[in-house]
């Protein structure tokens, strides 16, 4: 059997279009920007559940419609349990995580099956940001 050296196939060479480093930053190929995570809790002192908020016209729909203001939502992910967290990748976008929570806490109750507040008073919807994407 021949052996080869492999020339071609390492990551270091592997780099988003705005991005001048490969380790700590998401490298997505079929990007042409740097993508930016943002983790979104809203406030619902009763319940946070966005389960049931899926559908048309419900909390994640109108969340995500108010964060397409400053870029392209790539893909985001609804958690499946009663605390309500929910994750959304962005690319090319021109917010950071203040403008975003901002902007949500702003348009109130968004709920369409439930009560879903995103500026209460006593917990506010927190809105965080990363450059990194990690399973844990």
């Amino acid at each position: 059997m021949a052996i080869f050296t492999r020339v071609y196939g390492d990551a270091q060479g592997v780099n988003n279009v705005d991005s001048g480093k490969t380790a700590g930053n998401i490298i997505c190929t079929g990007l042409t920007k740097a993508p930016v995570c943002f983790k979104v809790i809203p406030n619902c002192l009763n319940a946070r559940d966005l389960r049931s908020e899926l559908g048309t016209g419900g909390a994640v729909e109108t969340i995500l419609r108010a964060m397409t203001v400053d870029g392209t939502v790539v893909m985001y992910h609804v958690a499946d349990d009663a605390n309500g967290n929910l994750s959304v990748m962005m690319e090319a976008t021109g917010a950071n995580a203040t403008v975003m929570q901002t902007r949500l806490q702003a348009l109130g109750n968004v709920g369409s099956v439930g009560n879903v507040w995103l500026n209460g008073v006593l917990h506010p919807t927190t809105v965080t940001t990363s450059q990194g994407f990690q399973l844990i």
